[in-house]
């Protein structure tokens, strides 16, 4: 498996409007795709048993204006998504869109975590998030705040509508990149400093342990918001990242000196 070479990215401010609608009709992969997939997922499932082949969307229509982002998904599965990004430039590739959220402490920090070993991307850099699920669905359309307030809950232990929540909005949306996913970024403000979110997040790891669960992040990581240190991340950490990271965090420091 070749090392993925760093593609553009664009990360621009969220339209007035974004809807990621369902269409339920099949999506089918050719029979030599799909049989490259099973043998692939056999082979990392003996090396990581914990995998699991749940339920992904895949988008098959953009629609794209200054006003408005239209997306429509069909639903594949997590062969897919995985065998994607595990071989660059695959035919039939798996595009998703997800959601995930920049989280911005009283101290000027922002937050992100490490995945877990157990996961299929052991080690790497992103904000809080995750795929679009069944259970986000509004009728037809996802409800993306639903599902963000989820991944929170359940990677953070933080609730949207908790008392310490100063502000929640959506951000940013990023496309291209290293695979061609789109992302609905959120901006969560906390009235908690970077050590009080530490210790949050580290409280809610261990009552996943207790209960017999794996946490999605082995640890949570703190940047603060100033030009220097957001450059001495970039250039000195050498960590497998989402590609969304480094721009966004760019693209704070940016506004911060307008």
């Amino acid at each position: 498996m070749g090392i993925r070479k760093l593609k553009t990215i664009e990360i621009k401010e969220i339209p007035a409007r974004v809807t990621v609608t369902y269409d339920s009709s099949s999506f089918l992969l050719p029979q030599h795709i799909q049989e490259q997939h099973e043998r692939y997922w056999d082979e990392q499932f003996e090396l990581n048993p914990n995998l699991r082949n749940g339920e992904v969307f895949t988008i098959s229509e953009i629609s794209e204006t200054e006003e408005e982002l239209q997306v429509t998904v069909k639903k594949t599965d997590y062969k897919h998504y995985l065998y994607t990004i595990r071989h660059e430039n695959c035919a039939f590739p798996c595009k998703v869109i997800f959601t995930c959220v920049a989280v911005i402490t009283n101290d000027h920090h922002i937050a992100f975590g490490r995945m877990n070993q157990h996961t299929s991307t052991p080690g790497r850099l992103q904000f809080t998030g995750g795929g679009l699920d069944e259970s986000d669905l509004n009728g037809s359309v996802f409800d993306l705040v639903k599902n963000i307030g989820k991944e929170l809950n359940e990677e953070m232990g933080l609730h949207i509508e908790s008392p310490y929540i100063k502000s929640f909005r959506p951000k940013f949306v990023k496309n291209k990149g290293t695979y061609d996913f789109w992302a609905v970024v959120f901006e969560l403000a906390v009235d908690l400093s970077a050590q009080e979110l530490q210790k949050l997040f580290e409280k809610h790891n261990q009552s996943l342990i207790e209960k017999g669960e794996q946490p999605e992040f082995e640890e949570f990581v703190f940047v603060s918001l100033d030009k220097e240190s957001v450059e001495s991340f970039i250039q000195h950490d050498i960590s497998l990242k989402e590609d969304y990271l480094n721009p966004i965090l760019k693209k704070y420091v940016e506004k911060e000196q307008k």
